[in-house]
């Protein structure tokens, strides 16, 4: 019979970065999604609003088509309200996109028995969170800031000379508003999943969070005659810090809540936030499990 050669053989192939891993996990991960078409669905319908804005842009920079559809024309009708309009309502999409499909990128690995797997490679346990992250935080980034700023440029270029000499802070504004959004909403998703291990108890945890903040802190507001019961309602500190990054949004203004807290405390309630979804992140992904 034939004896085989199994000495030692070094590795010839391509040698990767040493955060190579990153990619890797992102690439499974989003597959893992991709394969869902209910998580298909929602994204597609998630990029019907932009469309719509698009259409609003273009309709408001052709006055003859607006007076022919018998609507009032005027030359002011986009401005920086018609952006915030537009972050609010896909920041909303976004919402649910991550609550369906964050619970599914942590969740199915330590229900699993997997992170030894993951971790006994050298994989760290910061270049595993990042590799989800990245495939959450991107697809929300395709339905916020990027198509915001198509739409910025958009307007930029049907609107009059000048336009977007006056309008310059709206680009930042978008960017930094979505990833404060992204960031806090991509992290929370992770941490529910990866302590509630049943996909739909994790998507509806996620729910709770901000339902019943909201309501907790409507009540403090009620008993107490304050408005500090904000500090745990996260849409209006998200919102809060949107108004100070967009610097007045005018006619939008009737959708922000009355009496909101100074810009430091809503700064200083979501970096709690972040500082307690990355703790609860650290205390599930790890090497080994301890079973009581």
């Amino acid at each position: 019979m034939p004896v085989y050669d199994h000495r030692y053989r070094p590795w010839t192939g391509e040698r990767r970065g040493e955060h190579s891993a990153i990619l890797t996990i992102a690439r499974h991960a989003l597959g893992r999604v991709a394969a869902s078409r209910l998580n298909l669905v929602l994204f597609a319908l998630a990029c019907v609003p932009p469309l719509g804005f698009a259409t609003f842009i273009y309709l408001s920079n052709n006055l003859q088509m607006l007076a022919d559809l018998g609507l009032r024309a005027n030359i002011d009708l986009v401005d920086s309200s018609t952006f915030f309009v537009y972050l609010i309502v896909q920041s909303g999409a976004g919402f649910l996109l991550a609550a369906l499909v964050g619970p599914g990128l942590v969740a199915p690995d330590l229900a699993h028995g997997a992170m030894p797997l993951y971790l006994s490679r050298p994989i760290a346990r910061r270049d595993y969170v990042l590799g989800k992250l990245v495939v959450l935080a991107g697809m929300l980034s395709l339905i916020t800031w990027i198509p915001g700023l198509l739409l910025v440029g958009l307007q930029a270029a049907l609107a009059p000379a000048g336009w977007m000499g006056s309008h310059l802070r709206l680009p930042f504004a978008l960017v930094a508003g979505s990833w404060l959004w992204i960031a806090l909403v991509s992290l929370l998703a992770l941490a529910i999943s990866a302590w509630v291990r049943w996909r739909p108890l994790a998507t509806a945890m996620l729910f709770i969070v901000f339902v019943v903040g909201e309501a907790f802190g409507r009540a403090v507001n009620v008993f107490l005659d304050t408005r500090w019961g904000k500090l745990v309602i996260l849409d209006d500190l998200i919102e809060t810090v949107w108004l100070a990054l967009f610097g007045g949004v005018g006619e939008a203004s009737g959708l922000l809540a009355r009496d909101p807290l100074p810009l430091g405390a809503a700064l200083a309630a979501l970096a709690l936030a972040l500082t307690l979804a990355v703790a609860m992140l650290a205390a599930r992904v790890r090497a080994v499990e301890v079973s009581r």
